[in-house]
C-alpha cells in the first residue's frame, strides 16, 4: 500500500512540477516532508538529486521510492513523476498544428509561473540566519526577472557572479 501512496505522491508532483528544475523543489518539500522523510534527509536529499544527472523531481522520486520499498517502489515513483508530463509532450505534439498560440502570451504566463515558484523554492529552502548581501542580490534577480526584460537566467548568474568578485569585498567593509 505504501508503494501506491509514494507512487500517487509523485506522480502528483509531476503534474505541478511540469519543467523541472529548482522551481519545484518547494512543491517537492511540501508533498514528503514529513510524511516521507524527515527535513535533515530531504536536504541531503536535495543535495544528492542536484549532484547527479536527471531532474531533481525524477531524483527524489527515485530516492524516496528506493527508502521506503525498495526497487519496485523506486521505479514506479520514477516512472509516476514522468508520466503526465510525457503524457502532456505527446498530447501537445498531436495538436501542435491544431492550434494557434499567441508566442508572447505565452512566454508572459510562463515567466510568471516559473518566478512564482523560484520564489516558493528560495522560502522554502531559506537558511536560518540569512546573509543580508545574499538576500540583497536574489531580491534583485527576482525584480529584474519580474520586472523588466532581462531574461531570469541572465539575472540570476548576474548576481551570482556579482557575489563572487564583490561578496567577499562587501562582507569585510561590513565587518570593520
Amino acid at each position: 500500500m505504501e508503494t501506491l501512496e509514494v507512487a500517487w505522491t509523485f506522480f502528483k508532483i509531476g503534474i505541478i512540477a511540469f519543467g523541472g528544475g529548482w522551481s519545484t523543489v518547494g512543491i517537492i518539500k511540501n508533498a514528503v516532508v514529513p510524511h516521507w522523510i524527515d527535513e535533515g534527509t530531504f536536504r541531503s536529499l536535495i543535495a544528492i538529486a542536484q549532484s547527479t544527472p536527471g531532474p531533481i523531481a525524477l531524483n527524489a522520486a527515485t530516492m524516496v521510492g528506493w527508502y521506503h520499498g525498495g526497487i519496485l517502489t523506486a521505479m514506479l515513483a520514477t516512472l509516476s513523476v514522468v508520466t503526465f508530463p510525457v503524457l502532456m509532450i505527446v498530447l501537445t505534439t498531436l495538436l501542435a498544428n491544431r492550434v494557434s498560440l499567441n508566442q508572447q502570451n505565452l512566454n508572459n504566463a510562463l515567466k510568471t509561473g516559473s518566478l512564482a515558484m523560484m520564489l516558493m523554492t528560495l522560502w522554502v529552502l531559506r537558511p536560518a540566519s540569512a546573509d543580508p548581501l545574499l538576500l540583497f542580490f536574489a531580491l534583485a534577480a527576482f525584480y529584474i526577472g519580474a520586472f523588466t526584460r532581462i531574461n531570469s537566467i541572465w539575472a540570476i548568474l548576474g548576481a551570482g557572479f556579482l557575489n563572487a568578485l564583490l561578496g567577499p569585498l562587501i562582507r569585510s567593509i561590513w565587518q570593520r
